[in-house]
């Protein structure tokens, strides 16, 4: 057999012993067989444990558990307590936020003190209260109050008739019988009709006046720009004030002087005798004088 023939034998004896290939599955994934899970999963390191976690994170990346915070000192809600003052005290701020006369048996129930009707003595003490008003004819409870106002109408009539002496209205007890005051009197004031002081700290309004120059008598507001220039004198010092009086030939007016307050004067201290009765224990040298020297006996 000559060499191509021999070569020609060889590759088909070796096409015929092959085994034909099939590719790989399209549908079903290859799946490692339970001998090779095994290996893999002996030579696969442990887990770590939550603690081991943990100490490997950052500090800024653990939780930190806030524990709630438990006020101890802040005593538990308990309504209206079970004392007669505590009690009295609920009643009484009841009926003075309360703007319409009221039974005692709704007061007792908005006010969450129902021994009001069954105790005789806090309801003594409660009608003993020099603000508290008892209708003798229906038996309504009221607040008495300084000022009756509970309309506009009635706010700048009251205003008008208690503040014609130059005496302003205190806004706080305003607001006892008449709740929304503070917008009124804002706008009374808006259109001239009072004049109002008010707190430095909060601009609200302290006193209420009546403004007797109306705008129809010529009366308005000051300018803006006085007010600044009235605002930025300063006070001279005392010092100059009295140099400028001495040099026009004045003098400033003596003040009253208080009198000096006097020091209790201290008690000087008694030596104290004593009445004390010593008992004499050396009875076996009562004969002998103590306040002469010792003389030795010649023999």
């Amino acid at each position: 057999m000559s060499q191509p023939q021999q070569s020609d034998w060889k590759r088909q004896v070796h096409q015929s012993h092959q085994v034909p290939s099939f590719g790989k599955p399209v549908h079903s994934p290859a799946q490692p067989s339970p001998l090779s899970q095994a290996a893999s999963s002996s030579s696969a390191p442990p887990p770590a444990s939550p603690a081991a976690k943990a100490s490997s994170l950052p500090n800024s990346a653990k939780k930190k558990k806030h524990k709630a915070e438990v006020v101890w000192s802040q005593p538990s809600d308990t309504g209206t307590g079970i004392q007669r003052g505590t009690q009295l005290a609920f009643a009484l701020d009841y009926l003075k936020k309360s703007q319409n006369p009221i039974r005692l048996e709704d007061l007792a129930v908005y006010s969450n003190v129902p021994s009001l009707i069954t105790d005789a003595t806090l309801l003594a003490a409660f009608e003993s209260d020099p603000n508290v008003n008892k209708n003798p004819n229906n038996g309504l409870y009221t607040w008495k109050r300084v000022y009756a106002s509970r309309t506009p109408e009635q706010l700048l009539n009251e205003i008008r008739t208690k503040g014609r002496d130059g005496g302003g209205l205190s806004v706080k007890q305003l607001k006892e019988g008449f709740p929304d005051v503070v917008q009124h009197i804002e706008e009374l004031e808006r259109q001239g009709h009072v004049l109002v002081t008010r707190a430095t700290k909060d601009n609200q309004p302290k006193h209420v006046f009546w403004n007797e120059i109306t705008v129809e008598q010529g009366g308005k507001q000051v300018d803006e720009e006085f007010r600044k220039l009235w605002d930025g004198l300063a006070n001279p010092v005392e010092a100059d004030i009295l140099r400028s009086l001495e040099r026009d030939g004045l003098q400033a007016t003596a003040s009253e002087t208080l009198p000096a307050k006097q020091l209790p004067k201290k008690r000087s201290k008694k030596p104290k005798t004593s009445n004390r009765v010593h008992k004499i224990t050396n009875t076996h040298i009562a004969d002998v004088d103590l306040t002469k020297d010792f003389v030795k006996p010649t023999t």
